[in-house]
């Protein structure tokens, strides 16, 4: 009896994990921007928590960083500051221009 309930407790953990390994990150495709919102304590600057928000564009994302920033303020526990910024994905040189040659890169095989 203890072995074969020992027995579908492994059962039932291997196929759990093996879930977890075929998992993928969800797709959300259009956006081209991220704001994080940093919460940190003001004496040791760590940051204590961080959200990320995806934005069509850079212009949107820097735009809403004041919205943010006074929505965020109110749920900063224990004296933490908030901060935000925004970061705009830009494609590599190669990629854009693939007739240059990126520096440090060989076509030598």
């Amino acid at each position: 009896m203890r072995g074969s309930i020992l027995f579908l407790a492994l059962a039932a953990a291997s196929a759990w994990g093996a879930d977890e390994v075929n998992m993928k990150e969800p797709r959300t495709l259009g956006n081209t921007a991220v704001m994080h919102v940093y919460y940190y304590a003001p004496k040791t600057l760590e940051v204590t928590y961080v959200d990320s928000y995806l934005f069509k564009d850079e212009a949107a994302c820097k735009d809403a960083i004041p919205k943010a920033l006074q929505i965020a303020t109110p749920f900063a526990s224990e004296g933490d500051l908030v901060s935000a910024a925004c970061v705009g994905m830009t494609p590599p040189a190669a990629i854009t221009h693939p007739d240059r040659e990126v520096p440090g890169s060989s076509t030598v095989l």
